[in-house]
């Protein structure tokens, strides 16, 4: 399951974009389908506000399994999308959030982008 938070804020006279993205595994899911469906919508986002977009957080919802198969993706994702590219390089740094399947923050990352 995923589901998408978006939020705007006003700064130095602008408007810019911030996601968040809940992604969660339930069983009979996987994690590849689910980050698929994260990534179109990543898409989406930044069809629709371009240089606006200013921050990219996921909270991701699964066993530790699951987190090492995000931990596979997520690079995967910043290096090989070529559309994609000019938004990572002006975002800078991807938030990832690892929750237990019970709702403990395991761990709070901040993946550099460079």
């Amino acid at each position: 399951m995923v589901k998408t938070e978006r939020k705007t804020i006003q700064k130095d006279g602008r408007e810019l974009q911030l996601v968040a993205f809940l992604v969660s595994i339930q069983p009979g899911d996987n994690v590849e389908s689910q980050f698929g469906l994260m990534v179109d919508t990543l898409y989406q986002w930044y069809k629709k506000y371009g240089d606006a977009c200013r921050e990219f957080t996921i909270r991701f919802f699964g066993s530790n399994e699951n987190h090492e198969a995000l931990m596979t993706y997520l690079p995967s994702l910043i290096q090989q999308e070529e559309p994609l590219r000019p938004l990572f390089a002006q975002l800078g740094q991807v938030t990832v959030i690892y929750v237990s399947p019970n709702g403990i923050v395991m761990k709070e990352t901040k993946m550099m982008i460079g």
